[in-house]
């Protein structure tokens, strides 16, 4: 910092200021002090202007895992965010466990971000509330509402299932499965679920539909627990499964038992990653606008962190996408 308050004629506090952007400094010797900063490739060191600003200039992002498709565009969304305020990520991976949830919390806490993108918790609410109470700010996705204590992206999938229902008894299935994670009662499964039985009752349908735990480790397990399934489920006609990779062993599966798709049995995804344009069957499935969701995050976080809180929730609405996995 000295070099450039040398080169460019000034003190070191008013270097400080500009860099900062802290205090009035004159348009002109702004101006000079960035042309010496430019000159003399000055890197601010980011510790120190941490302790001096209180902060990192640091958010945190806790996602289930980078491996699946889906949370790599939403991860791309909050960066582009992050850039625009000159801000870095810090990205922890929770694998859908409680423990390393807590954990990437606390190490979150220790590094002093400044706010959290926080997608899918699955802690207990109580738990989460504490944990949040301790964030300087933080956003939720995939998550209700807990009081003002974060904000909150949802994508809309109650209204999304029920239209999957119209959709697929429209073109005459009346037996709908719905493949869903074991014993999962987190938001993004539990709305899935309340959106698919709210659209069978306003169709006058049974609202117990086939519920199938069935979704393995990875598509191989998945495909062959649904296979299993099937075996045992002869009227079967339809299937909404919980994402567009269980939909792809769906398939598979079918294919072994012989059902042709769309004729025996319609198959619905849900989150259109591009491999759901490219199959040999190409699927039906929910477009979900990914890279929105996380920007979106993003902007109401940065709104937190300067003060605003005034947009506890915003609902984003999938786009119901037909291909050939499900009868025109």
């Amino acid at each position: 910092m000295d070099d450039v308050a040398q080169e460019a004629g000034v003190s070191r506090k008013t270097v400080s200021r500009v860099i900062n952007a802290n205090g009035y400094v004159s348009e002109i010797t702004r101006q000079r002090v960035e042309k010496a900063v430019e000159k003399l490739d000055y890197r601010p060191n980011l510790l120190a202007r941490s302790l001096a600003s209180d902060r990192s200039t640091v958010i945190g992002i806790i996602i289930p895992s980078i491996a699946n498709r889906y949370f790599s565009q939403v991860i791309a969304g909050i960066e582009s965010v992050a850039q625009e305020n000159a801000y870095s990520v810090l990205l922890l991976n929770s694998y859908g466990d409680m423990n390393r949830e807590r954990d990437a919390l606390h190490l979150l806490e220790e590094h002093r971000v400044d706010g959290l993108v926080y997608n899918t918790p699955c802690l207990a609410v109580a738990d989460l509330k504490d944990m949040l109470q301790r964030q300087k700010a933080s956003v939720m996705i995939g998550h209700d509402p807990i009081g003002d204590l974060s904000g909150v992206v949802n994508v809309d999938i109650y209204s999304a299932m029920i239209e999957a229902v119209q959709h697929l008894v429209d073109v005459g299935r009346r037996r709908i499965a719905y493949i869903k994670p074991d014993a999962d009662q987190r938001y993004p499964h539990r709305k899935r679920l309340e959106g698919l039985q709210q659209g069978l009752r306003n169709l006058h349908l049974d609202t117990e539909p086939l519920l199938v735990e069935a979704i393995g480790r990875d598509i191989e397990e998945t495909s062959d627990r649904v296979e299993d399934w099937l075996r045992t489920q002869p009227d079967v006609d339809a299937i909404i499964c919980y994402n567009d990779e269980h939909a792809f062993a769906t398939i598979e599966a079918c294919d072994r038992l012989g059902y042709r798709i769309p004729e025996d049995i319609a198959v619905v995804g849900f989150d259109d990653i591009s491999l759901s344009r490219i199959q040999r069957i190409s699927l039906t499935t929910f477009h979900i606008p990914r890279f929105e969701v996380g920007a979106t995050a993003a902007r109401i976080l940065f709104e937190r962190i300067g003060g605003n809180f005034d947009t506890p929730e915003v609902m984003i609405k999938p786009e119901f996408t037909k291909r050939d996995s499900t009868p025109t």
